[in-house]
């Protein structure tokens, strides 16, 4: 046992040495080696061409100071105006009068400023492009080309007295039916244009009003704020609102009713507004509407709600036709008399050629019943087109009474050849030309009630409780072309909403 003690102990004072002397010999490596370096750093430190570098990179920034000072030198020499001025009367002495050489640097600074100005006005923005969705034809091939677009161009800035608003909901008419299959494309065109809205009639967002909260505004725009809840009208040649946002003059914009929402209001815009405007052009108002008889052909048409609750608070007696199943919102809204019209055809039959057969067949019912009953009216309003015969309708209205039609009527422009859409459009601008030098009120093309002054008047009557709203049924966007659908329908009873919320 103690051999191997002493045996291991040799092996570790072996191993020890061994240690000590690795660590010497790589202590003495390091100072040799770090001595080299040291050496080769100084010699090159000291050589001919590190002094030469040396001496190269002083003498250039000792150029570069000289040149400096004598470019200050210079340019303040030539900014004294004594010295450029003393320059310019030797170079000009004989030939320019002292007068006319400070008239030339006059104009030479103001010159300078202008050109600066300019250049800074017109210099290229940054051009920003938003996208929105939208509800929009790209062709007049009828209810079927409406789709719902992910990349319409979605306004960010406004003109002085513009108005962009965030829009809830859009209401859809039949208006907006007939534009899809091309009404009202030529005046479209040239109104566009003029108005600086877009150099061609498509595409076309669809929707005639619209509600929503206002985002954005002009600088000159004093009646509403940031904020409101508003509805809107534009006339048929316009863009439309359907869509997530729109740009609109502050002229078409009011604020709505506080008690009613957003869906619910889009049923009374752009019907009332034709409903007021249908009877301020014939003259009829509170004074004397309850001393009349009328009759409303489908009273239950978005502009045929509207009417109905309109003569009524004015005390009128009102006769309406509708299919059965609206009888009881015809006579929740205060019509006097109903006529019903057996509905049955309309559910079964389908197809443009049944579809006019059977408005045909419910003119002659309507006449047939109108004789049984010999009733003569003051006032004969045609809410929906039924192929009616109007000279047989004529014929139940009193001596002094009068036939009015809410139903777009029909443009002659929408079948003019290009030579005639040459002169139309020639006749417009000159005529909008004359009215703005003559300070003359602009021609109206479907947009004299479209303002806010009747919106402001509808929302008077609404929160007064003398108008109710009456929806049909809502939409989402992407169902806009069963939507377009419905409201030609029998089935339809006031309004047809699409909710872009």
């Amino acid at each position: 046992m103690d051999e191997v003690l002493f045996r291991s102990t040799q092996k570790f004072e072996a191993m020890q040495m061994h240690a000590d002397i690795v660590a010497s010999r790589t202590k003495d490596l390091v100072h040799t080696y770090s001595q080299a370096t040291h050496a080769l750093l100084a010699q090159a430190w000291q050589s001919d061409k590190l002094e030469h570098f040396k001496y190269n990179v002083g003498q250039l920034i000792s150029y570069l100071i000289e040149i400096s000072k004598d470019f200050k030198e210079k340019a303040i020499d030539v900014a004294d105006p004594k010295r450029l001025w003393m320059y310019l009367a030797s170079v000009l002495k004989g030939r320019w009068s002292g007068r006319e050489i400070s008239i030339a640097c006059a104009g030479f600074v103001v010159g300078g400023l202008v050109g600066v100005t300019v250049g800074l006005a017109v210099r290229r923005k940054e051009t920003i492009t938003r996208y929105m969705e939208a509800v929009q034809i790209s062709h007049y091939l009828g209810p079927e080309a409406a789709t719902v677009v992910e990349d319409a161009i979605a306004p960010y800035e406004c003109g002085d007295h513009d108005i962009i608003i965030n829009v809830k909901a859009s209401s859809v008419h039949i208006i907006d039916a007939q534009i899809c299959s091309g009404y009202g494309r030529v005046f479209r065109r040239i109104l566009r244009r003029i108005h600086k809205q877009s150099s061609s009639d498509l595409p076309v967002i669809l929707g005639r009003d619209c509600t929503g909260i206002i985002t954005d505004m002009g600088r000159k725009v004093k009646r509403l704020e940031i904020g409101d809840e508003v509805w809107v009208t534009v006339p048929f040649w316009s863009q439309g609102t359907l869509c997530q946002t729109v740009l609109i003059s502050e002229n078409r914009v009011a604020r709505k009713p506080k008690n009613i929402g957003f869906e619910g209001a889009c049923s009374i815009p752009y019907a009332g507004s034709l409903a007021l405007s249908l009877l301020t052009e014939a003259n009829i108002d509170f004074t004397n509407a309850g001393e009349k008889r009328f009759l409303i052909q489908d009273g239950c048409t978005p502009v045929g709600c509207v009417l109905i609750q309109l003569l009524k608070s004015w005390k009128a007696h009102i006769t309406t036709t509708c299919y059965k199943r609206a009888v009881p919102v015809a006579r929740a809204l205060g019509a006097s008399d109903i006529i019903s019209i057996d509905d049955s055809d309309a559910e079964n039959e389908s197809g443009d050629h049944k579809q006019g057969t059977e408005n045909l067949d419910l003119s002659k019912a309507l006449i047939k019943e109108l004789e049984v009953r010999g009733e003569q009216f003051d006032v004969i309003i045609v809410t929906r087109n039924q192929n009616l015969d109007w000279d047989s309708l004529n014929v139940f209205c009193s001596k002094s009474g009068k036939m009015l039609s809410t139903i777009p009527e029909e443009l002659l422009s929408d079948s003019c050849g290009f030579l005639s859409k040459l002169i139309l459009s020639g006749l417009v601008r000159l005529t909008f030309l004359t009215q703005n030098f003559f300070g003359l009120p602009l021609a109206n093309y479907d947009e004299a009630h479209l303002c806010h002054a009747t919106l402001d008047k509808l929302t008077e009557l609404v929160e007064e409780g003398v108008l109710q709203t009456v929806v049909d049924k809502v939409f989402h966007p992407k169902d806009i072309e069963m939507a377009l659908s419905h409201i030609q329908s029998a089935e339809s009873i006031g309004s047809t909403v699409v909710s872009l919320r």
